[in-house]
């Protein structure tokens, strides 16, 4: 795999994060960003930790309405938990430059 597939396949990661927070805030306003997530990590598998630490490194309550977010906040939680994400995923042993 070439590093511009790879940077595409990152990208679109993000890109569907972001855009499954923006259909739950769109759709149910008035739902927790809590209650929000839990929905994401359902439909994209998305690591309940890594969205743990997103919460706690942004200093996002909870409890807030997803629909009180301002889109630089859902961009930022997005690009965070996307971040956390890739980094607690193993690298494949044949994507790694260090594999024999």
């Amino acid at each position: 795999m070439d590093r511009s597939t790879l940077r595409r396949m990152i990208h679109a990661d993000f890109e569907g994060l972001l855009q499954a927070l923006t259909d739950r805030q769109h759709m149910a306003p008035h739902e927790s960003v809590a209650r929000s997530l839990s929905h994401v990590i359902g439909e994209l598998g998305v690591c309940p930790k890594a969205v743990e630490q997103s919460l706690g490194w942004l200093q996002v309550d909870p409890g807030k309405s997803i629909g009180r977010l301002r889109r630089t906040e859902l961009m930022q939680l997005a690009r965070t938990i996307h971040r956390f994400w890739r980094r607690a995923e193993p690298i494949p042993a044949e994507s790694s430059h260090l594999s024999p």
